[in-house]
């Protein structure tokens, strides 16, 4: 024990800090909500600093892909058939998800730049329940578009990750898959759809 107050004696004060700022880390690691805080503080800081890429080889969508039934938070039945040659944003979430709710405002900020533009469609589709989707967004504030389906994905959005979020081309091809929180409001992403558009 001498040996330890000894060389604890020896250490600078930010020393000492960063050593009392790791045992604390690994302490909270042990209770769920510790890393659960952890957790979120990585992710925010994540999608403050990190914005979508194009993918260099776009994937293109299949028909079968868009034969995939949502329905709005209030109740009104949508097929991804009806949003062919708009650019869509789609992202797959859960309310439950730590990065989901973090990159939230980013697409809040994103739908705010294109909600009067009728070529630009945002999907927002969890598998849970349209109230609970629907007590979610109120209680956030959000007014971005959302969508529940009791269906399975179509294979071109069969993720194991979420949030998993695409753009989708006019053409019909998935130019960006992104998984995890981004910063969606950014310049960057604005300029990709204003370029996707015709």
């Amino acid at each position: 024990m001498s040996k330890f107050v000894t060389n604890w004696k020896k250490k600078s004060l930010f020393s000492k800090i960063l050593d009392i700022l790791f045992i604390a880390l690994l302490v909270s690691m042990l209770f769920p909500q510790g890393r659960m805080a952890i957790g979120s503080f990585i992710n925010k800081m994540k999608a403050s600093v990190m914005q979508p890429e194009t993918m260099s080889n776009p994937v293109g969508l299949k028909n079968a892909d868009f034969d995939w039934d949502l329905t709005s938070v209030d109740n009104q039945s949508v097929n991804l058939q009806d949003f062919k040659g708009k650019v869509f944003v789609l992202n797959l979430f859960a309310t439950w998800c730590p990065p989901f709710v973090v990159e939230m405002p980013g697409i809040q900020k994103l739908y705010n730049t294109f909600k009067d533009n009728d070529q630009v469609v945002f999907l927002l589709v969890s598998n849970e329940s349209v109230e609970t989707i629907k007590k979610f967004v109120e209680k956030k504030n959000y007014t971005f578009p959302v969508y529940s389906t009791r269906q399975r994905n179509p294979e071109a959005f069969s993720t194991n990750s979420i949030p998993t979020t695409y753009v989708i081309s006019p053409e019909g091809e998935i130019v960006v898959k992104e998984i995890g929180a981004l910063n969606w409001g950014g310049s960057k992403m604005v300029q990709m759809i204003n370029d996707l558009l015709p």
